[in-house]
Parts: C-alpha cells; sequence; structure tokens
C-alpha cells in the first residue's frame, strides 16, 4: 500500500487528482464555515453597506 501511494503521489495525474480533492476539502470547509456563521455574517456585511446605501438620506 505504501509504495502504491508513493507511486500515485509521484505520478503527475495522481498529484492532479490529489489537488482537485485538497481544492474540493477547502471549499468544503468554507461553505460549512459560512453556513455556520451565516447570522454573523449577514449582520457585519448589512452593517458595512447600510451606510453606502443610504448615503442621500
Amino acid at each position: 500500500m505504501k509504495k502504491f501511494l508513493l507511486r500515485f503521489h509521484r505520478d503527475d495525474r495522481g498529484l492532479e487528482a490529489l489537488q482537485v480533492v485538497m481544492i474540493i476539502a477547502i471549499a468544503a470547509l468554507v461553505l460549512a464555515l459560512v453556513k455556520l456563521f451565516w447570522g454573523s455574517i449577514k449582520t457585519w456585511f448589512t452593517e458595512l453597506t447600510d451606510p453606502i446605501l443610504n448615503w442621500k438620506n
């Protein structure tokens, strides 16, 4: 198994597959964090954009 994994990571296709898996894992983590903290993110974003949107009032 160790030889297979070493050969897989040295292979260009294996490296490409590993990169894809890592990108998907990072994206899943970011989505999970956004879902977990959505209320705080929305409040923070609203507080930052309200003065911009209501600048004439």
